[in-house]
């Protein structure tokens, strides 16, 4: 066991001011070209711009100062391969460290291959033309991996969010999120629900990851499918900081798969008329109340029940109140009928 050196202890500060004392003394004012594309863009009220710089396996926050962010001939943007030029700065209270960027350009190979929205726009397909949600929604369709943590997260949030009766039932397609055959699999998913007349809307789900794990989805195939989809498309693709290319063109963009779910729960909702949403609230309490404690649902599958059109013939419920006046009527009745036999008894018996 080591002996206690008060010499060997630091502060966290005093470690942080250490590490920033060799980092800058080696690149401080030391610059450097680096590429990489552009992640969790931001640019503050100020003007200042933010953003991560990632490749395939790491990231950088960079800043760009509001007096910069202005010169340049291109408009900064998540998903665009860039390349900046600057040193290194280390800030002590977070142990963060971060590229001062003093200039940027157009990395080559955006220059070789255009970026992908460019080849979107030269379609005429981008910006997309964003709708508005469906007024009655009959049934959803769920995109996403079958062995994806999203799936549960979905379920219990969508159950919990809404109300059994009134929820749309769900229909799963299950691809491959990762790999070669990622791209092509959403795509033909997207393709065969949008082509489903019972599909009102469409979601397209998965947990987070790295950013390489949620590169797909920044793929010129899945973009182009999204935009050409008559359905109405929700994504929820990864955690709250996530932001994708199929997020930005779909119709509305939840930060994550529970996202979607509330969202989803609250247009059934919404999409259904108030005498609906009672009538199905009260068949439901009545069921509940004649089943036996062997005869529940399981919360995991929405109940679909009949439309309000197959029960407009049926018998309609009496009223409490509706009760009472006919009680009290025929009490009246039999009360005139004995005071008018009393009466006759009377009159016989004189």
């Amino acid at each position: 066991m080591t002996t206690s050196d008060p010499e060997r202890h630091r502060t966290i500060a005093q470690v942080n001011r250490m590490l920033r004392s060799i980092l800058e003394a080696e690149t401080l004012e030391h610059f450097f070209w680096v590429g990489g594309r552009i992640d969790r863009f931001y640019q503050s009220d100020l003007g200042h711009v933010y953003f991560d710089l990632v490749d395939d396996k790491s990231r950088i926050k960079c800043f760009l100062r509001e007096e910069r962010a202005g010169r340049f001939p291109f408009d900064l943007r998540n998903h665009l391969d860039i390349e900046v030029y600057g040193d290194i700065h280390f800030y002590e209270e977070r142990a963060e460290t971060q590229i001062n960027v003093m200039d940027l350009r157009i990395s080559d190979e955006s220059a070789d291959i255009k970026p992908v929205i460019e080849r979107l726009r030269a379609q005429g397909l981008y910006p997309p033309n964003k709708r508005m949600p469906p007024a009655n929604i009959g049934r959803i369709g769920i995109i996403t991996s079958r062995s994806s943590r999203a799936i549960g997260d979905f379920e219990s949030a969508y159950q919990s969010a809404g109300e059994r009766g009134v929820l749309a039932p769900v229909t799963w397609k299950y691809v491959a999120l990762e790999g070669d055959r990622a791209a092509q699999s959403i795509v033909d998913a997207i393709t065969v629900l949008g082509k489903d007349p019972d599909i009102d809307l469409i979601a397209v789900i998965r947990g987070g990851g790295r950013p390489e794990n949620l590169a797909v989805f920044d793929t010129f195939e899945i973009a182009q499918a999204v935009i050409r989809c008559d359905t109405f498309i929700v994504t929820g693709i990864g955690h709250h900081k996530d932001s994708t290319l199929a997020d930005d063109v779909a119709d509305y963009a939840a930060s994550t798969p529970t996202a979607v779910a509330h969202y989803l729960a609250d247009l059934c909702l919404r999409s259904l008329p108030a005498k609906t949403v009672a009538f199905r609230r009260y068949s439901e309490q009545s069921a509940a109340t004649k089943s036996s404690p062997h005869d529940h649902v399981s919360g995991n599958t929405p109940i679909q029940t009949s439309s309000p059109a197959t029960n407009q013939h049926s018998q309609p419920v009496a009223s409490p109140s509706r009760f009472s006046n006919v009680l009290i009527v025929i009490l009246l009745v039999l009360a005139v009928a004995s005071i008018a036999f009393l009466i006759a008894v009377m009159i016989a018996q004189t």
